[in-house]
Order: C-alpha cells, then structure tokens, then sequence
C-alpha cells in the first residue's frame, strides 16, 4: 500500500508544485522519471529522488515525508479505493489495526515487498494508543505520520498529536529480516469542541472532551461486576488490586469502561462448548503455546496431517511454512510483534497424508489471538480456497468448508455469475481477467489431455469462445486495427495523421437539465441520445473517441486513413443534428437542442493504458473543433475554412457566417453546414428502407428490405 513511494512523489510535486519542478527535480536523478504503480525500485533511487525533492521545493526532509503522507490518502481516495478508507475502522485505533490485512490483500501483486506491519498495544483506546510499526525500509515513519495524521482528521474529525517513543532496529529473520521498530505515542482530541452550555449528564465532564465521558450507570454496572468478583473469588482477583489509590482505581474503571465502548459485557462464568465440539465447529485453527508447539488442531487439519495429534512432537515449524509475514521466522515474540497482521501458513508436503502427495499444497488464512490468561495462541484460519478449480484439483469437497465460513458465499456466487453470462459451468476455472482467462483455458487443454476427442473439442470451443469475446471486449472501445494487435499480444504504436476531421458536439443548457431532473432521469436521457449518435457513426464508419458528460468527440481518418473524411463527418453531424430531435429534454419535454463544431486539420492518435487500454486522439485539431463548437449557436453544425475548403463543390449547403474572435486563434471566418442536397435527411440518419451508395453523387446500388428496424445501414462512399 505505501510501496509505490516514487509514484507517490512525481504526482505529488506534479499536482502540488507543477510539472516544471518534477522536470527539474529528475534532471539531476539520472532517470526518466517514468515511475509505475507496477515497477519496483530500490531505496537508493527513492532516497536520491527524496534528497533531490527536498532540495528543489525547500523543505526538511521529515516535513517533505509528512506531506506525501497526507497526500497518500487523497490519492487512494482518488483511485478507487475509497470505499475501503472509508469504511475499515469506526475509528483511528480500528483504522490502524486493520492496515495489515490491506496489506495482505495486496501481497499477490506486489509479491517482492516486504510491507510494513502496525499493532496498537493492547490497551490502546481510540483517543489514546501506543503504535507499533515495523518496517523493511528505515527512515520512513514520518511518511506513516502524516498518512494518520490526515486519516484522522479527514475520516473521524480528530486532531491527533503523535510523539517518537523510541525508535530501535531488530531481526526477524536471518534473510531480509531487519525491520525498523517505530513506536508512537498517539493522542487524539476532537476537531470541534462541545458548545459551552452542554448539560452536565456525565460523572465527569469538560468543555474539552465532554463527548468522550463516561456515562453513570456503566459505571455502576463495572462496580457491581467488580463486587461480584471480590465475593466469588476475593479480593485479589480484583483487575484494580495492583491499585493503591482511589484516583488510580477510578482510572481503571473509566479505561475498562472506556475499552468497552461505553458498555460493559456480560461474561458467562464457564465455557459451554467442550473441547471435542470445538475442533469440529472450528475444524480449521491452532493452539500453540509458547515453546510454538501446536497442543491443539481443528479437525481437518488432523485428518491431513495425523502426526500433528501428538503435542510432544508437533512442533508448528515441521507441519507449516510461514509465507506470511513475509520473510519473518515463525517464532513466539514474532507473532506477538505482527499479531495484527493476517498469517498466512502452508502444510508442509512431507506431514500430509500419502493422499495428498500429488495434489497441489493447501494454505491456510486466518488471524492469531493471544490467549492472555495462559500465554498462548489462537489460530482462527480458513482454507485458501479462491474458486472451484482450486477445490477441485486438491480433491476437496464444498463440505470441507464449515457453512459459516465467507468462502462457500464468494463460490456460490461466482457460480451464479458465470451461470448468468453464459460461461460454461461444467468445467469450472477462476477468471481473474480477459488475459487470465485465455492462460487458464490454455492451461488445462495443457494439462487435462485427454484420448477423449469429445473432451477435446469441448474445450477448444471453450478456447475459441474466450479469444472471440476478447476481440469482441477490445473492440467495443477500439478502433478494429488497435483492437487486432492488442489481441495478438501486442501494443498498437502511435501515428501522426496529417489530415483529418474532428467533430464536438455538447447539449444546450445541458447544467440546467442537470439541476432540474433525477439522476435516473439524467441517466436516460444521455443514454437514449448517444444510441442515437452511435448507430449515425457506425453508418458513416466514424470513430466516437469519447463522450464526457455532454461533450461527444468523433474523428474520421484515425486511425484509418480515408481520402473523404470530412464528407463522413459532416454526414455524421447531419445525422446527429437529426436524430436529436427525437429525444425530448427530462425538463420541459420540449425536443434537446445540441451545438456542433468540426474543424479539418492533422492530429496524433494511439492507445493509451494497458490495464484498460483507450484509443486517444491529440493535437489542435481537437481543440479547435472544441472551441467551433462552443462559439457556435443552438442547432447549427459550425466549421471551420479547412473544413469549408474540404465540403465545396461535393454536393453539400453552406452558409458563411462571417468573421468570429476565437479564444486562443485570432479573428477567423466561419461558416455553416446546413444540409446534403444529394441524399435525403433520412438517408443520411438511417431512417431509409432501403440501401443506399454513393450519395453524394446521386446514384443508388440497388435496394432491399430491412426485416429488422434496429439494423444499421452503412453508405458505400
């Protein structure tokens, strides 16, 4: 989560600082300066890009790393990954107790970082908490600082004020185990103080933190349990015996009070599940005590491995490898410094039952929990389990996994899902991709091979099936050329096209609609009107480079070259002037108006992007056909000369509308397009019955019955 730190840097002085001081900043780096989310670098770089930073902006270096944390979280928040801020803790100490498990769920990416590790100690409340973190790279914790730092005040309004306890390093491993202890002292205070005439309702009361009190009666309800306690078991069993004065003694009441958010639970006095029904309605967890032997298993785990029934001998290290945290020994203090962290473990090969020699290995998920009272720890785990094909190649049964367990629900569901797209579900894969899906299939041709020509076939129609949906995924927003190379591998390179035309088109008072309407409204309407632009596009064989909002860009000549684009796009704006008028506004019901604007001119065009690659055009030919569009006026198609130049004496009206002051271009003369004499309006939309070529020059290439009205019929030009 916080490995991409260069990424971090170049958007942070980009946005911050402008793209002159990153140029500047790179210059002396040696380096391009082209850092990506998917490329590892090593802390010399990083280090050198931080001096570099600090140099050229005037900052101290622990200032600098403070405000890259601030900016991390905007930056998640930014990029997809809101929801998941938003919602991974009630507040900062449940926040920060849960990056580790973030942590995790990225690990298969990025499976050469080490990434850091927090844990609050245990009685850390959310306006007060010692924080540990643990770090492969030293020298960043002003980085994790300013990320909590703003979480706090950005998610749960809290002010916080953190101070170094100490700062120490130590070895959890005897390869790439150095890890940077930080600890923290952390102290949170809300933003926005309580209103000065609060009425007293609590024991104790300050303008400061009156909402943070504690209420009476869950103060009578510890004492009351606390006697309980002295007349059951004494006074030494007493949690505030080690307490000698009342004030401390009161301390201890509010911190028990205060841990337990304001409410005091209702413990049962004896456990009512005995061991034999322990292991099987938890069949997969450990009890490992502190010399890190293993004195109690779930039953499925005893059933793979039946030597680990033997307490004597059940040392975990021979039954499981530890493959995360990554590169930490599996010892006692380990798992105490990292017991917020998710554990991963993995049955060693040579402890499995002779069953499983040829299967592949299982792993085990889960979270451990130190058992205060005797020392020891509890390993609640899941199988790692992510689809049908993992169950069925390691022999395994939806049974094996308790009913209660998360697992069974993302199964089933993504059963559900290929069921309802159509995907063959008799022979079940884990698609995580388009491209994962083409490597799976390839892969079990490869390893289920069978003398069955019937299994065979089967599964090369599955094969074909995947690459015709990947050409027809690429397709649906790539140009037909980009979309074939990118299918064969391969990444379409750039082109400069030194002729072309551009066309713009927004909807008139599109704002007021906006305010006016229901977002479902809105939703529709946009929808029913660019159908309409698509199908008048696909007539004309132009390309829709996107449509943002209101604003609709189309080009003709890009990437495939054509001798008569601009006859294309001036039919294509004929088509959409026309077709608008069948879409009423959600406001008033009253026909949409649009405004058009197309300039004829060179521009560059490529893909863009790999993981969702786009097809983008550049250059001032855009931005003109931008500006014509809106100097024009309400249902007009507004040129430019080039375009002018381009249209005259192929068959279409134009109208001059005289000289215009262009932001940016000087004084320009301009004109209008205001019709096709050689085809009808209905042609040229699509709306004929019958297929028509060369309209601009009066002939027809036969004709034919459309049986179906949604048909799309293209113009021979």
């Amino acid at each position: 989560m916080f490995g991409h730190l260069n990424v971090f840097i170049k958007k942070f002085v980009t946005e911050r600082h402008g793209p002159q001081s990153w140029s500047s900043i790179i210059k002396g780096l040696n380096h391009s300066g082209n850092f990506s989310e998917k490329d590892q670098h090593d802390d010399e770089l990083t280090q050198r890009l931080i001096n570099l930073s600090v140099s050229h902006l005037n900052f101290k270096r622990e200032a600098f790393l403070v405000l890259i944390g601030e900016y991390i979280l905007h930056y998640f928040t930014r990029f997809g990954y809101d929801e998941l801020i938003r919602l991974l803790g009630g507040n900062i100490l449940e926040f920060v107790q849960n990056l580790d498990s973030i942590q995790n769920y990225l690990r298969d990416d990025y499976q050469d970082v080490i990434a850091p590790s927090f844990h609050c100690d245990e009685d850390s409340v959310s306006d007060r908490m010692i924080l540990h973190y643990f770090s492969h790279r030293p020298g960043y914790h002003p980085l994790i600082r300013g990320f909590i730092t703003e979480v706090a005040k950005v998610l749960y309004k809290m002010e916080l004020s953190i101070t170094i306890i100490s700062i120490s390093n130590e070895s959890v491993a005897d390869e790439y185990g150095h890890r940077e202890h930080v600890i923290f002292n952390i102290v949170a205070k809300r933003i926005a103080e309580a209103p000065d005439d609060l009425t007293p309702t609590f024991v104790a009361q300050t303008k400061k933190h009156g909402e943070r009190q504690i209420h009476k009666e869950d103060v009578d309800a510890v004492k009351e349990k606390l006697d309980q306690i002295r007349r059951e078991f004494g006074e030494d069993a007493l949690p505030l015996a080690k307490f000698r004065s009342a004030k401390a003694k009161w301390r201890a009441i509010a911190r028990i009070t205060l841990l337990s958010r304001g409410f005091v639970p209702n413990y049962p006095e004896q456990n009512f599940i005995n061991p034999r029904m322990f292991i099987e309605v938890f069949p997969y967890h450990l009890i490992l005590n502190e010399e890190m032997k293993v004195i109690q298993s779930g039953i499925k785990i005893q059933q793979m491995m039946p030597l680990i029934r033997s307490s004597r001998t059940a040392d975990v290290q021979l039954f499981f490898n530890l493959l995360y945290p990554r590169h930490t020994d599996f010892t006692y203090e380990n798992v105490k410094k990292f017991i917020m962290c998710p554990f991963v473990l993995e049955f060693k090969r040579d402890k499995l039952v002779k069953d499983w020699k040829k299967r592949p290995l299982l792993s085990l998920k889960g979270q451990m929990y130190l058992l205060r009272d005797r020392g020891y720890y509890f390993f609640i785990c899941t199988p790692t389990i992510r689809c049908w094909y993992d169950l069925e190649e390691r022999e395994m049964r939806l049974a094996d996994i308790p009913m209660w367990d998360a697992t069974r629900d993302f199964l089933l569901t993504d059963l559900a899902y290929r069921i309802g797209t159509g995907q063959n579900y008799t022979n079940s894969f884990s698609f995580n991709d388009n491209t994962d899906a083409l490597g799976s299939l390839s892969q079990r041709i490869d390893d289920k091979k069978t003398d069955s020509n019937e299994k065979w076939n089967i599964l090369m129609k599955e094969l074909n099936n995947e690459k015709q949906r990947n050409q027809s995924l690429y397709s649906s927003f790539l140009p037909r050329h980009s979309a074939a190379i990118l299918s064969q591998g391969q990444m379409p390179k750039g082109d400069y096209y030194p002729d072309v035309t551009a066309l713009f088109c927004d909807i008139v008072h599109f704002l007021q609609i906006v305010g006016s309407s229901k977002p479902i409204e809105i939703v529709n309407f946009i929808n029913c009107l660019y159908s309409r632009f698509d199908r008048v596009t696909k007539i004309h064989d132009t390309y829709r480079v996107e449509s943002i909002g209101d604003a609709y860009f189309v080009v003709s000549g890009v990437p495939d070259k054509v001798h008569n684009h601009a006859e294309r796009i001036a039919n294509t704006a004929l088509g959409m002037m026309f077709t608008s008028q069948e879409v009423a506004s959600p406001v008033n019901g009253e026909n949409v108006q649009i405004r058009i604007g197309v300039h004829t001119g060179s521009v560059v065009g490529g893909v863009f992007g790999t993981k969702i690659p786009r097809y983008i055009v550049l250059g001032e030919t855009a931005v003109v056909a931008s500006k014509m569009e809106s100097h024009g006026e309400p249902g007009k198609i507004h040129i430019t000369p080039s375009t002018y130049r381009a249209l005259k004496g192929k068959g279409y009206s134009l109208e001059e509308r005289g000289k215009i002051e262009l932001r940016g271009y000087g004084t320009l003369g301009t004109y209008y397009l205001l019709g096709n004499e050689n085809a009808s309006i209905e042609d040229i939309a699509g709306r004929t019955k019958q297929e028509v070529s060369y309209i601009n020059e009066g002939k027809e290439k036969g004709t034919r019955p459309i049986e179906d009205e949604s048909e799309v019929i293209t113009f021979n030009y």
